[in-house]
């Protein structure tokens, strides 16, 4: 399946376009040539955030989106804004990974990723229902508690203000049953993605980025311009978009444009589910602390409520048979597990959408060509990973940031994933693997 198959600029079924406080502004395609010093390709936080700061910044600054604002995986994911990176990756194994330097700035980075959010929120008045209720990470099995405990005790040795939580105290906080423990912070958060995306692009445009909906990319080349000046030049809507620098920010979406670019990550298929509003009887039972929560189930263990008290779930897309009625059942069945006083709940809106995994579950920075960079893979942590790294790349694009102060791995060229095609084949298979790995213990 291509990027373009992925699309979805209508957002078929997101309950965040019809909860959205944040008005929609409908934007032009690109249908003249134009000439920046950035351009970007994407309009999703990353995306969007770059722009916003590269703008603010005094650039020139030109964002294509092949189908709507938002409409990729920053419109549609659940809105959790977490200060951890993904799973049960660790600050240390960071550190290790990407050597002192940058593995503490990109720690440091993750740490403060929701207050960010939070103030950059405040800021530009983005009304996106931005709550921070905390965030829990609680374990299911004693495989997952060592690898919680592990992660909660290295938090705490570099003095971040984290809760553990035993057994007791994980079923008062999320009313829900059979967790061995876990740990909590205070800064984490949630919000409505789709409308921060329209807000996001609002405060961007009002920095002077101009922003082109239904306008992809098919093409980029280099070409030198007057005074020898080179340029890179996009092909959009069979248009002329020539700038100084270029960012691909498309996560999930990412084609094969540039060098193979689409073989650096693992699009991953995933849905979410939102229940109608329960009553505030029944909340009161369901996760009283209304904050959210992930813990380390391969097969999806996480929940929040929406502002009107839809509880939000969902997991990976089994690309066979019935995709929604399967992923529906599963949602139904996992929160009867969690939440026995929920009962039989009805299911209002299944939606479906894309994000993109590296090999080490952490985002990658590519120099694809001269003045042609990329960033994505940010393995279900893009609402305050993708934004915070957004704008660290906007310094880098304005130089004021050198590459070295870019806290993430670099790549010269292309980093292609070994066996890239058949990971992402399997990723539409293996869910239900995954399911029987978490009902014998084995995540």
């Amino acid at each position: 399946m291509s990027a373009l198959d992925r699309m979805d600029p209508a957002l078929k079924g997101v309950v965040w376009v019809g909860t959205s406080k944040e008005a929609r502004r409908d934007r032009p395609a690109l249908d003249s040539d134009l000439d920046v010093d950035l351009a970007v390709v994407g309009g999703g936080f990353c995306g969007l955030s770059a722009a916003l700061h590269a703008a603010a910044a005094g650039l020139s600054v030109a964002v294509v989106e092949a189908g709507i604002v938002g409409s990729g995986a920053s419109g549609r994911n659940g809105g959790f804004v977490v200060p951890q990176f993904p799973g049960a990756i660790t600050p240390g194994a960071v550190r290790a990974r990407l050597g002192a330097r940058k593995g503490a700035a990109l720690v440091e980075l993750v740490a403060g990723g929701p207050d960010a959010v939070m103030a950059q929120i405040a800021r530009y008045q983005i009304a996106c229902d931005a709550q921070q209720n905390g965030w829990i990470q609680p374990a299911h099995s004693p495989k997952a508690l060592a690898k919680v405990r592990q992660v909660y005790e290295e938090w705490r040795a570099l003095g971040a203000p984290v809760e553990w939580l035993d057994a007791g105290d994980i079923a008062a906080a999320l009313g829900a049953t059979g967790y061995l423990g876990g740990w909590r912070r205070a800064s984490g958060a949630q919000l409505n993605p789709y409308a921060l995306c329209q807000g996001l692009a609002r405060a961007a445009e009002n920095h002077g980025a101009r922003i082109f909906e239904r306008s992809r990319a098919s093409a980029v080349a280099s070409e030198s311009g007057a005074g020898g000046v080179a340029r890179v030049v996009l092909t959009v809507n069979g248009r002329r978009l020539a700038a100084r620098k270029v960012l691909f920010a498309t996560n999930g979406y990412t084609d094969g444009l540039v060098a193979d670019e689409d073989r650096s990550i693992v699009p991953v298929h995933l849905y979410h589910v939102a229940t109608k509003p329960l009553p505030a009887a029944q909340r009161r039972l369901v996760n009283p602390s209304e904050g959210c929560f992930t813990d380390l189930r391969k097969s999806g263990g996480f929940g929040r409520y929406d502002v009107e008290g839809r509880l939000i779930s969902g997991g990976a897309v089994f690309g066979i048979g019935a995709r929604q009625s399967y992923g529906e059942a599963h949602a139904r069945a996992r929160m009867a597990e969690l939440f026995p006083a929920l009962g039989d709940v009805e299911i209002e809106t299944y939606w479906e959408g894309w994000c993109a995994v590296t090999e080490s579950f952490l985002p990658r920075f590519q120099i694809l060509a001269p003045n042609v960079y990329a960033v994505g893979g940010f393995s279900t942590r893009g609402v305050a990973l993708a934004q915070n790294i957004g704008r660290v790349v906007a310094e880098f694009l304005a130089e004021s940031r050198t590459l070295d102060d870019v806290p993430l791995e670099t790549a010269d060229g292309v980093h292609r994933i070994a066996w890239q095609r058949l990971k992402t084949a399997a990723a539409r298979v293996i869910f239900p693997v995954y399911q029987g790995m978490d009902r014998v213990g084995l995540s």
